[in-house]
């Protein structure tokens, strides 16, 4: 199965953080438009981050083990389900206050909108590094590559909790 989860994860990236800045915008000029941008990208952010969270989550179960690269994967899955959490519980709550003027206190929205950023930043940079100086997903550490580390178990001999479609047969 081919890895899908990069075509997925600028998405959330960049719909959220435009979300964080519109809503600091807004609540710098009171302007409408920043506040119904805010409001929007942050919906779609929130679906695109549900979509990164299942392809990443796909992706661990066939990408090959990198033994260096498991605490690695342990941060980025937890920055990552943190943040999807954190934009859905945002998402609601501009949703269910959107008849009402927006969210109250909008200054603690603002300051949770300021955190999601701030794990979307960590998620983002715990993937690049898995990624580009571990070779999690690439060539280099798939079978027959060059870094391929043979009998590797990202889990540290734990058993997988989740399985794979190869256990059926």
């Amino acid at each position: 199965m081919q890895n899908v989860h990069p075509l997925f994860v600028h998405f959330p990236l960049g719909l959220l953080i435009t979300a964080v800045a519109c809503e600091a915008l807004f609540a710098l000029t009171r302007r409408p438009l920043a506040d119904t941008l805010a409001r929007w990208l942050l919906y779609l952010g929130a679906i695109a981050a549900g979509a990164a969270a299942l392809t990443g989550w796909l992706a661990s179960q066939h990408v090959a083990p990198v033994a260096r690269a498991a605490h690695g994967l342990t941060d980025h899955r937890t920055f990552g389900f943190v943040a999807l959490g954190t934009a859905a519980v945002l998402a609601f709550w501009r949703w269910g206050t959107s008849r009402a003027g927006g969210p109250r206190p909008r200054a603690l929205f603002l300051v949770g909108m300021l955190g999601l950023a701030a794990l979307l930043v960590a998620a983002g940079l715990e993937g690049g590094k898995l990624v580009y100086e571990l070779g999690v997903g690439t060539t280099l550490t798939a079978p027959g590559g060059p870094l391929h580390e043979a009998g590797a178990d990202s889990s540290h001999g734990a058993k997988r909790d989740v399985p794979r479609s190869s256990d059926f047969h």
